[in-house]
């Protein structure tokens, strides 16, 4: 028996707004990191064209980011909670508390300090960490990409350049921690047993009542059922070696900014570095993989 877990809206807001994501950080971190990331160019045919690309994805991202926050506001309207276990959308002192009690419950048992397993609702602390601050990310690169888009529409840029310079440095500082995201994000939802080599559920919009009932059993309850056969699936060890891949690109990104240079806000550039151009070569790299995988997954998803 298998049980849905997200609509046809979330599916596509997912797909479309990951995909411009992840798009707009392999377009754009050759930008922020020439000296690592050159190659890139490349790959796409030169400079100008990777800038016409990063725009365009952006435009996609713009769309997305609008068309899933009607969505959401709409639904919370409809529908109310609904299946959700989000019951105080806001960020009210109880729903903060319930988060963090629930994280600090969560790592005390992967940690092995709590014999029991916390129980979530159709989201845990982390994906409702996703869903609140991915947004505000989004909106932060939104109006910083439009800004160096359009400094000319802004006084407070044109009288006062020394700002552009600012806001670049922001625009380039989220991306850089958005690629951080995007790998722990997949590895944690798509390189772990049983999900490896990726999560389903998300592009089938269907999770296993087996599954459910071991990652989500508070929510269980106020899913809907679908009369479809759970596919078994089997743990590959080769989800050990991506997921440590991931580790290991996690702590060299975390390097990069003690390689960072003086000029910093002329767009984070850092000096060519062994262990900084491995880890964001590996993590470019890392990504576009992600997007193959993620149109693949969509198109399977297509015909469940």
């Amino acid at each position: 028996m298998m049980l849905k877990r997200f609509s046809w809206h979330q599916r596509i807001a997912h797909f479309v707004g990951s995909l411009s994501g992840m798009m707009l950080l392999i377009t754009g971190l050759p930008i922020m990191f020439p000296n690592q990331l050159g190659w890139v160019f490349g790959l796409f045919g030169g400079s100008g064209v990777t800038m016409f690309l990063h725009r365009v994805f952006a435009i996609i991202l713009i769309f997305s980011f609008a068309y899933f926050g009607v969505y959401f506001i709409l639904e919370r309207i409809v529908r109310g909670r609904g299946d959700s276990n989000i019951k105080n959308f806001g960020f009210s002192a109880s729903f903060i508390s319930e988060v963090v009690a629930g994280a600090v419950r969560d790592i005390l048992w992967t940690l092995g300090l709590r014999k029991e397993r916390p129980k979530f609702g159709k989201y845990d602390w982390i994906m409702v960490g996703d869903i609140y601050l991915l947004p505000l990310l989004a909106l932060v690169e939104i109006v910083t990409g439009t800004i160096m888009w359009f400094p000319r529409s802004f006084p407070f840029i044109t009288s006062n350049p020394g700002l552009f310079f600012a806001v670049r440095a922001i625009h380039a500082g989220v991306a850089f921690f958005l690629l951080l995201f995007v790998l722990a994000h997949a590895g944690i939802l798509h390189l772990t047993p049983g999900n490896f080599p990726i999560n389903m559920s998300i592009f089938t919009g269907l999770i296993s009542k087996k599954k459910a009932l071991h990652e989500h059993p508070n929510w269980v309850n106020l899913a809907q059922e679908v009369p479809k056969e759970d596919k078994k699936t089997k743990t590959s060890p080769l989800c050990y070696v991506f997921g440590a891949i991931t580790v290991i690109n996690l702590i060299a990104l975390a390097y990069v900014p003690f390689a960072m240079q003086s000029e910093w806000l002329a767009g984070l550039r850092v000096r060519s570095d062994g262990i900084a151009t491995f880890g964001l070569s590996l993590g470019v790299v890392t990504l576009i993989v992600y997007v193959i995988a993620s149109i693949v997954a969509f198109l399977r998803g297509l015909r469940t």
